[in-house]
This record gives structure tokens, C-alpha cells and sequence, in this order.
């Protein structure tokens, strides 16, 4: 397989850095002592259009909740933060908190969920579902409407926001309306072309990927709450967009999520994305092809989320 081309406004801003975030992952994800610095919470944009709140669950779970002014009651986001199990906070997408709370109109609810591999799963996928039993139980309260809800989440995100979908049709929870899937890690069995052929490339590797799963797998066989990808029926599930980042190795699973959620009768926006890495719209987010990204998202969660 050929490497496709990098988008050439990414590909400037990484000839001009050496940051091994950005150009050698493989060494973040070597010792746990490597990506621990990347759990500081970091500086964050502000935005004087929104209230921004944390709120605790009974059980210490932190929701950091996002609300533009006014009086009319706004759909519900779910919003599940990237970090590859391991890192992240929801202060990391900050801005994308905001554009949804201020583009969508959506009050949003970011959970900060418990880290691997100190807390392996099921831990962080049981807090995004506690996450989503909280906000809707405190949707008035919120100013939110739980019947308009969706779940969206970018990368580790991603898979919890797509676990989060099959564990609520599973047990007749509350009612998703939309799932937004972005460059999701979906499938923890790693056999796909793009993670076999995509092994030397900017933000994240084949190694990377190893590595992830290894903190965050599960005891015994992994099931569709750990990898969506392993679930055996995704029939009955809400209306999605599934983002797949072409420049990638989680490519071709995100696609492959796509095609079988579609097979299931599942309404699905499959949005490929020529020349983005993964992450383009979180760390390249002022590129042309980042704001791209971002707008796709807006679009689909206004479209997905009217009366």
C-alpha cells in the first residue's frame, strides 16, 4: 500500500516542528512515564457566549458542562474526549466544546473519564455511561432537552461514544438520537491494510495503537462495549456519521464500521477525509481541511438534532 499524500497546510506546520507528539508517538507510548505529562490540564480557550460549569456524580465522576445563553431549551451532546485510554481530559477539546455549544446550540456534557492502564476497562467506558445517565436525568436542570441526544467522540472518544450507543440500546436506556464517530478506534484485533501498511506516520502508528489497547484491554475476550467492532449486531442502532481520516491506520476499521452499521439498516454518513492524519481537527484545527472537519460536524449534529 502507498502512503497517500499528507494535506500540504498540515504537512507545513509538521516540517516546522520536531514535536514527538506530532512526528514519533511510538516514543510517548513507550513507558506510562512518557504520556503521564499529557494529563495536565491544559490552558483553554474562552468563549463569552457560554457558561462553562463542572459538575460531580455522586460517585466523583467529573461533567463539564457547556451552555450558551438564553432561555430556550437546547439539545443534548454527549461529548467523549480523545487520549488513547490513557490521557486527555475534557479541557483538551475545549474548543470543540465550544463550537458545538455555540454552532449546534446544544448545551454539551464532556466527561472526564478515568484513565488506563491504572484504571483498564470497563472503567472508562462504564463513566461515559454514567456520563449519559447523569445528563439525561439532569436535562431540566441543564436547560436540555434529553429526547434531542447525541453521543459524539473523536479516537479513544470514539469508541467509547460508539460503546456508549450499543450499551444503551442494550439495556433500553435513553434514547440516542445521533452517534458521531471520528477516526474512532473501533477494533482492537488490529488486522485491517491501513494498521498493517500505516506504521511510520505522523501522530499515531501501528505501535501506538499496540500499545493503547494493551493499557486499556480487558481481561479475557474484548466484546462490543470495549471494541465496537467485535459487536455481532449493530442493528437498532441511532443514525450516525462516521469519520474516517485517510492518512490513518484506524481507516479502514472506520469505514468498515460504516459499511456494517449501513448493512444493519442503520441510517450512515460515511465522511472520508483526503490527506488528514489522525487527530486533523483537534491539533490542526486552524488548517483549511481542520475547519472542514469541524463545520461536517456541526452540520450533522444540527441536522441530526432539530425539533
Amino acid at each position: 500500500m502507498t502512503t497517500p499524500a499528507i494535506d500540504r497546510e498540515i504537512q507545513a506546520i509538521l516540517d516546522a516542528t520536531d514535536d514527538p507528539f506530532l512526528h514519533n508517538p511510538d516514543s510517548i507510548f513507550a513507558t506510562t512515564e512518557r504520556f503521564a505529562a499529557l494529563r495536565a490540564i491544559p490552558d483553554v480557550p474562552q468563549d463569552d457566549r457560554v457558561e462553562v460549569r463542572d459538575h460531580h456524580t455522586h460517585g466523583g465522576l467529573r461533567l463539564r458542562v457547556y451552555r450558551t445563553a438564553g432561555a430556550e431549551v437546547q439539545p443534548l451532546i454527549l461529548l467523549l474526549h480523545s487520549g488513547a485510554f490513557v490521557f486527555g481530559r475534557p479541557e483538551t477539546e475545549e474548543a470543540r466544546a465550544l463550537r458545538y455549544a455555540t454552532d449546534v446550540g446544544a448545551v454539551v456534557v464532556s466527561v472526564d473519564y478515568r484513565h488506563a492502564p491504572e484504571h483498564p476497562y470497563p472503567a472508562a467506558a462504564e463513566d461515559a455511561y454514567t456520563g449519559l445517565l447523569w445528563a439525561v436525568e439532569h436535562a431540566a436542570e441543564l436547560g436540555a432537552d434529553p429526547h434531542r441526544l447525541a453521543v459524539a467522540g473523536c479516537s479513544a472518544g470514539g469508541t467509547l461514544a460508539a460503546a456508549t450507543a450499543l450499551r444503551a440500546r442494550d439495556t433500553a436506556g435513553p434514547a440516542i438520537r445521533f452517534q458521531l464517530l471520528m477516526y474512532a478506534g473501533l477494533d482492537d484485533r488490529l488486522a485491517t491494510a491501513s494498521v498493517r501498511e500505516f506504521t511510520d506516520i505522523p501522530v499515531l502508528t501501528r505501535f501506538a495503537l499496540e500499545r493503547a489497547w494493551e493499557y486499556y484491554g480487558p481481561d479475557g475476550a474484548p466484546d462490543g462495549y470495549a471494541a465496537p467492532a467485535r459487536a455481532a449486531d449493530l442493528a437498532g442502532l441511532p443514525p450516525a456519521l462516521v469519520m474516517a481520516t485517510e492518512v490513518d491506520p484506524l481507516r479502514d476499521e472506520n469505514i468498515a464500521y460504516a459499511a456494517r452499521l449501513s448493512a444493519a439498516g442503520v441510517n450512515t454518513e460515511l465522511v472520508q477525509v483526503p490527506g488528514a492524519v489522525h487527530g486533523f481537527d483537534l491539533m490542526f484545527a486552524h488548517t483549511t481541511i481542520g475547519e472542514r472537519g469541524l463545520a461536517t460536524q456541526v452540520r450533522a449534529l444540527r441536522e441530526a438534532l432539530r425539533v
